[in-house]
């Protein structure tokens, strides 16, 4: 199977999970039903196991582990949510990533095979690569930030109390309209 990849594509879809970041936990709604095509492969789970350990650090640290945190099924959650040639690009730039050690750092490795500085040494060459390669390893980041976040205990351990209207008992109000003095000020010059 031949896919194009297409850096439009990419550049949309940082700007996507970068707003999935904010907006995913506020849908309080049922998931879209999963495919088998959103599901993450074997390799791409281990590919994003190792990232996950060097760009999250948590040893050491007052962060929940990583093996506490259902970060690869976030992830699979939220590529539940691109359309089908958007996910078939997205397995493309992730296949291109992990594989791209045996050449680009000339580790003649798979990026989830390699050592922890080998792979942050990686991680930075692509952070400083061409444009393709910047919006694949920032994907990546904000698909594993995502995933570790989206976990409500592990943020707790940073300070984050949870949401203020639930403890403030506010009501929402959905969609609701702008009060008119707000609207009525904004249309003055």
């Amino acid at each position: 199977m031949h896919v194009k990849l297409h850096r439009r594509t990419f550049a949309k879809l940082g700007l996507l999970s970068g707003a999935g970041a904010l907006v995913l936990p506020a849908c309080r709604g049922s998931p879209p039903p999963r495919s088998e095509a959103a599901r993450l492969s074997p390799d791409e789970r281990v590919m994003f196991e190792r990232f996950a350990e060097v760009y999250i650090p948590t040893e050491g640290t007052n962060l929940k582990p990583l093996s506490d945190v259902p970060y690869l099924d976030n992830i699979d959650r939220v590529l539940a949510f691109f359309d089908a040639p958007t996910l078939d690009e997205v397995h493309t730039g992730l296949k291109l990533f992990d594989y791209g050690s045996i050449i680009v750092g000339l580790h003649f490795a798979r990026f989830a095979n390699l050592d922890p500085e080998d792979r942050l040494e990686y991680i930075r060459k692509w952070d400083n690569g061409g444009e393709t390669q910047r919006l694949i390893v920032g994907l990546i980041k904000k698909l594993v930030a995502v995933g570790y976040w989206q976990d409500v205990e592990a943020a707790r351990r940073v300070g984050y109390q949870g949401p203020v209207s639930d403890e403030a008992k506010i009501l929402s109000l959905g969609n609701a309209p702008m009060p008119v003095a707000v609207a009525n000020a904004s249309e003055s010059p």
